[in-house]
């Protein structure tokens, strides 16, 4: 399985790997406390270790249990935290099963992440894609699913395999809040809440994370900075007006002063892709049940699977009718992209509805609905940023590119375009800081703290000029903060999310891509012994390399009898250090790959590799496997050779492809000089107390994420043609009124 490809913050958990059937995650998230949960192969006794990030920890023992669920509480906010799991009995190890950060006390203009996912759950290469080409925009504060991430019957096994398994390095570090899909309610009951949905998962039913206490996992709410999240079941539990769920949602919504309300669950009101939000009860129970609750209590964003497909409306109100209709329904005709038509004004009536069921389950789209701006059926992924007066969705296809974007914005502001969350500044070097601003300002100030300490001033400059150059410091800091200050609006401030500064460069990076050149061999004589070592006069050409398929870049020799074994080799030339290794193959009918002299991977291979013998089974044609590989790459030239077999003396075809990536370190050298001129030497008398990841008590109307950062990288890796290079990856918003419609 390939692993989701943040940084790793995680430590090598080999130990533990034996012991537990599922690695930890964590449960319900609030600003003071955590749970942390995992799974043992049998009842042992359960410990977790815990400290903020540079203190003493502390050890919390629980019961002998197979399943531990471990509340850590007295917890800070927007406090990273470091823990380590005990299974067994015994010391705290020396390095950490997960690191994350507390929510932010509610109601504070933090800058937050959330990644959503649907439908996800077949433990197959389009969910793992999605996953990866979401690593781009990790680390994420919350995960989102809505639902069906279990398939085809929601068992506990395939729970373990085509979920936690999967997502094992996100849940680590980000607390995971679902939604019952129908598929899991084949298994699972909302009705007494058992099942393996209701095992696995440890839900906030009490009010702990936020919102109004539901007393039931099927349903519940919780809150995250200036944020309300509110997950429904549309799957197995009374949908009709005035039922237990939905008397408790009106009840919720009253309770809350949230700036942003965000609602979730399985069934869209609207969709048109794999199902019908026209036909289908479900459907049409939530949008003309629920809708009219949330819309009345200005719901800003609505979330939803099931449908197979990525579908984003125009700002609607009112359409509750079945079947949809435009009508007077779409309160503004515009695409929402702030880099097109603008934003959509938050501040009145209207909210934006998402289907996104595209996570890895075959998609579909029959047409596109008459409500909805953009429609895809190409996998895929939603990342949310929440910003004070801000939030921006973007949806991210499994190539990386961002098909869809949007933004709710209500009132005058800033808002941070670079850095980025989770972004990772090169120390020493130029950067040019960007924003939007809108309203008549004036002149801004711009600020960074590293870590709680005081603020240092970069300049001052016209808020409308949206950018301002910086010579980032000559330091090594893995929590820095932006800020913009208004001095003419008190009410004015906005943050960036939290990013990195480093001389390291940390960049996922395709060493070797699909299509790339091979040297080989497809002889019936068996080549010289030291093929994998030796110097070859083989001859070259792209892959896929194969016969029989009609979709070869290069066609080998078709011989009768086959020749059963052909050979691939090619070299690979790495500035810097390879770690977190992912590959891909495509294979016909048996593949066995080598890194230098590690043999990394192996498929079919039981009757043996010599050059005479053929595949102990046969494959699919063109199958696809993926593998994480443990190996640490050092700097220099590295060989990767692999052998493809064909079934037998008849087999019809033979198929050859492979791509390796993986996290590419290269240290940069500091300049000389420290901090430059405009490094932001000079402290503008912060104290560092009234703002950090939850930005304090200022009320701030900072918003756009921005779509990457905006620091060129180079690919760190020289191969016959060059691998891609994806983004680099990382280390590690209050208005004085909400809108309601009563």
């Amino acid at each position: 399985m390939k692993r989701f490809a943040i940084l790793s913050l995680l430590c090598s958990m080999s130990s533990l790997a034996n012991a537990q059937s599922r690695a930890p995650y964590l449960q319900r998230l609030s600003p003071s406390e955590v749970t942390i949960v995992w799974r043992s192969s049998g009842d042992t006794e359960g410990s977790v270790c815990i400290n903020a990030v540079g203190e003493e920890a502390r050890r919390i023992d629980g019961p002998s249990a197979r399943q531990h669920e471990i509340v850590a509480d007295g917890l800070s906010p927007s406090t990273r935290y470091e823990y380590r799991i005990v299974d067994g009995g015994g010391a705290c190890p020396a390095e950490p099963s997960g690191i994350f950060r507390t929510a932010p006390a509610a109601g504070t203009a933090a800058s937050f992440r959330a990644w959503v996912v649907g439908d996800s759950g077949t433990g197959g290469s389009d969910q793992a894609d999605v996953r990866d080409a979401a690593a781009t925009y990790a680390p994420f504060d919350v995960f989102l699913h809505v639902g069906d991430m279990a398939y085809d019957e929601g068992t506990d096994s395939e729970f373990t395999s085509n979920f936690y398994a999967m997502y094992e390095e996100v849940m680590a570090n980000t607390p995971c809040f679902p939604a019952l899909g129908n598929h899991e309610a084949r298994t699972s009951s909302s009705r007494d809440e058992t099942g393996p949905y209701y095992e696995g998962y440890v839900l906030p039913t009490d009010g702990r994370s936020g919102g109004l206490a539901s007393g039931t996992e099927a349903y519940y709410s919780f809150d995250y900075g200036s944020a309300h999240f509110i997950v429904l079941d549309s799957a197995d539990s009374d949908l009709d007006a005035g039922s237990p769920m939905l008397t408790w949602l009106e009840a919720d919504l009253a309770a809350t002063d949230a700036e942003w309300i965000i609602a979730y669950w399985h069934h869209p009101p609207y969709t048109k892709g794999s199902h019908d939000s026209d036909t289908s009860s479900r459907h049409i129970d939530m949008r003309e049940n629920a809708l009219p609750i949330l819309e009345a209590y200005g719901v800003d964003l609505v979330l939803g699977g099931h449908s197979h497909s990525y579908e984003r409306s125009f700002l609607i109100h009112g359409a509750y009718d079945t079947p949809s209709v435009r009508g007077t329904y779409i309160v503004d005709m515009g695409d929402g992209d702030p880099a097109g038509d603008g934003a959509y004004e938050a501040e009145g009536e209207g909210a934006v509805y998402i289907v996104a069921g595209h996570g890895g389950r075959g998609t579909s789209l029959a047409s596109t609905h008459v409500l909805m701006h953009h429609a895809e059926e190409e996998h895929g992924s939603v990342v949310l940023d929440i910003q004070g007066g801000s939030m921006v969705g973007r949806n991210i296809q499994t190539s990386g590119a961002v098909s869809d974007t949007w933004e709710l914005s209500r009132g005058d502001g800033i808002r941070f375009r670079s850095p980025t969350s989770g972004e990772t500044v090169l120390a020493g070097s130029d950067y040019t800081i960007r924003w939007n601003a809108s309203g008549e300002l004036g002149e801004a100030e711009i600020a960074y703290r590293i870590g709680d300490g005081d603020w240092m001033s970069i300049g001052t400059v016209d808020a409308a000029a949206g950018s301002l150059a910086w010579r980032v410091p000559a330091i090594e800091a893995p929590d820095v903060l932006m800020r913009a200050r208004v001095p003419s609006r008190p009410d004015i401030t906005a943050y960036s999310g939290v990013f990195a500064i480093s001389s390291t460069i940390r960049e996922m990076t395709q060493f070797i891509p699909f299509g790339a050149d091979w040297s080989y061999y497809d002889q019936e004589d068996e080549p010289q012994s030291d093929w994998r070592s030796g110097e070859l006069d083989w001859e070259m050409g792209p892959a896929q390399l194969g016969y029989g398929d009609d979709d070869e870049a290069t066609e080998l020799l078709d011989a009768d009898p086959n020749v059963p074994t052909v050979y691939f080799r090619r070299d690979l030339e790495l500035v810097g250090e390879a770690s977190e290794l992912m590959l891909d193959v495509v294979f016909d009918d048996a593949i066995t790959v080598w890194i230098d002299d590690e043999m990394v991977f192996s498929r079919n291979m039981e009757d043996g590799l010599e050059h005479g013998t053929y595949a102990s089974d046969s494959s699919e044609d063109n199958e696809m496997a993926s593998e994480t590989i443990s190996l640490v790459l050092e700097e220099g030239l590295h060989r990767v050779s692999a052998i493809v077999k064909q079934s037998s003396e008849g087999s019809s075809d033979v198929s050859f492809d492979l791509r390796l990536q993986g996290l590419l370190s290269r240290d940069v050298p500091l300049p000389d000089g420290g901090t430059g001129s405009d490094g932001g030497t000079g402290s503008d008398g912060g104290t560092g107390s009234d703002a950090g990841r939850d930005a304090g008590a200022d009320s701030s109307t900072g918003g756009d994420a921005g779509t990457g950062p905006d620091t060129d990288s180079g690919c760190g890796c020289r191969t016959a043609p060059a691998g891609g290079v994806l983004w680099p990856l990382a280390l590690l918003l209050v208005f004085a009124r909400r809108r309601r419609h009563r």
